[in-house]
């Protein structure tokens, strides 16, 4: 038999040796059936999920419920995007000319002239809302205002319109409004009317802005709004006490149609102090489509965090986190250890060996977790620098218990007559005692995955882990100082915790399985 043929028939057989003790033992089935799920649900999940664990914020309300846990009723996150308006009213005082062209998703209009005008536009489009009123809302929109020649019906490049102009955005809920609701607050009864709102007002929102009009060219000005905001109640036309939250009290009830309105004024005279106006040139404006977004306060299958992301997402993403940075670590560390060992444990007796033996204890009772805490604050929040300080950190104990393997390994008949037959230091090591290490280095990857993660979840909590990497240690951290605890968000702070526990049983049931290969005392002759 060639040398290859018996080196591949040695390394098939450490391979199902090792397998075997898997297989055969019902904790290391288990443990490796467990090792398999996080591995398919970290390699294979990313790639199916629609979000990002980091980025994609607001699919749904605050700390939302699991789907499977909310009631039909519970509010889920809707879209949509209204416009195919309708001009509902126009009315004009004065010589003033008003032009309107209506497209159904964009309404242009041209008003010109001295005098006053007023136009509603409301969308035909509706929400047909079908759950129980939600917390919040997005509301957002883009309108342009830019100065014409009515004459030759030309646009001005100028920064300022000749007539004034104020432009006010609302939502109509049309089965809500005219009614009244009692609403409660600091003790005291408030009758407010519903189905109306104003979300956006220019100038009348500016703070500080006294004049009701102004006579700015906008281009695709956006308007933007996340409801309720509390400084908007008190610039109702009926002031609302800063506490009531008007999308769950106003806006919102089941089976209700809420629709999307504009209101333009046109003001122009020229003999007004304050608003001089010539009525030569005159303005358009156009108004495009409102998008809401109604966010649920049910979401997926983990709900969501505070700030409204999908923590299935981020439990996926850290299970990658956890298989890779896991393995990476422990291989390395396996690795600096099998090098040092087996130099070493090689060289007993000798200089070199009291030199790597002393160094290898120093490095052994150094701290890691304050270490990583430190090179955190030197060079960075970053992934690469917890993973050094662990991996340079962390391989003594692989080392020692390598170097005594080869210590007796090298004391084996095989290993003294191939140096009788004049074979060199490196062919013996690696053709004679690093194979027989294997079952002990595979041993010792498995058992060392765990302390990995669990150093990695540690330094996350207490705040000095990589902020734009997602795992387990980061939701554990976000939600024990963002409030899941005290929330009773149990969907947001119990997941990371059974991934943890459940990834680190398995790499345990596999270590049991494997210790009779690893200890030399219970290791069985194949």
């Amino acid at each position: 038999m060639s040398v290859k043929l018996r080196s591949f028939v040695s390394r098939f057989r450490t391979s199902s040796m090792i397998l075997n003790a898997l297989v055969r033992d019902k904790r290391g089935l288990t443990g490796l059936l467990i090792l398999i799920f996080y591995a398919l649900l970290g390699g294979v999940g990313p790639y199916f999920l629609p979000y990002d664990p980091i980025l994609s914020q607001n699919l749904a309300d605050a700390n939302a419920m699991p789907e499977w846990l909310a009631s039909p009723d519970i509010p889920r996150t809707m879209n949509i995007s209204l416009d195919n308006w309708t001009v509902t009213q126009v009315s004009k005082e004065g010589d003033v000319n008003i032009n309107i062209t209506n497209q159904g998703r964009i309404v242009i209009i041209k008003i010109w002239g001295k005098g006053a005008a007023n136009i509603s536009l409301l969308t035909n489009d509706y929400l047909y809302y079908t759950y129980q009123p939600a917390r919040s809302m997005r509301v957002s929109s883009v309108y342009s205002v830019v100065p014409i020649d009515p004459v030759n019906n030309t646009i001005l490049n100028v920064d300022k319109t000749d007539g004034w102009y104020s432009i006010s955005y609302y939502l109509y809920n049309q089965d809500l409004y005219g009614k009244n609701t009692t609403v409660v607050t600091g003790g005291v009864n408030y009758t407010l009317p519903m189905g109306l709102y104003i979300f956006y007002s220019d100038p009348g929102f500016r703070m500080g802005y006294i004049n009701p009009f102004i006579n700015e060219a906008a281009v695709n000005r956006s308007v933007d709004k996340r409801l309720p905001d509390y400084i908007l109640n008190i610039k109702q036309p009926t002031p609302i006490p800063e506490a009531v939250n008007s999308v769950r009290e106003l806006l919102l009830a089941k089976d209700t149609r809420l629709k999307a309105g504009v209101n333009i004024s046109y003001y122009c005279d020229p003999m007004s102090f304050l608003m001089k106006c010539e009525g030569k040139s005159g303005v358009m404006i156009i108004i495009r489509r409102v998008h809401i977004t109604i966010y649920g306060l049910a979401f997926g299958l983990l709900g969501t965090n505070d700030l409204g992301s999908d923590v299935f997402t981020q439990f996926v993403y850290g299970a990658r986190t956890a298989i890779i940075f896991g393995f990476s670590v422990a291989i390395a560390i396996v690795i600096m250890g099998l090098f040092v060992g087996v130099f070493a444990g090689y060289n007993v007796g000798k200089l070199s060996d009291y030199i790597t033996t002393f160094i290898t204890d120093v490095i052994y009772f150094l701290p890691t977790l304050p270490l990583i805490l430190a090179a955190g604050i030197v060079f960075g929040r970053s992934i690469v620098v917890i993973y050094l300080v662990i991996v340079l950190l962390s391989w003594p104990g692989t080392a020692r218990v390598i170097r005594s393997w080869t210590m007796a390994l090298k004391s084996e008949l095989y290993v003294e007559a191939a140096q009788a037959l004049g074979a060199g230091t490196g062919r013996i090591l690696i053709k004679h005692i690093i194979p027989q290490l294997v079952p002990y280095m595979v041993y010792a990857v498995v058992v060392g995955v765990p302390g990995a993660v669990f150093t990695e979840v540690a330094v996350q909590l207490l705040g000095f882990g990589d902020p734009t990497w997602p795992s387990w240690g980061r939701i554990l951290n976000e939600a024990y100082y963002r409030g899941a605890i005290s929330g009773g968000v149990w969907w947001w702070i119990l997941p990371p915790i059974f991934g943890i526990v459940t990834l680190a049983l398995g790499f345990a049931l596999m270590g049991l399985a494997l210790d009779e290969i690893a200890n030399p005392r219970l290791r069985r002759r194949m």
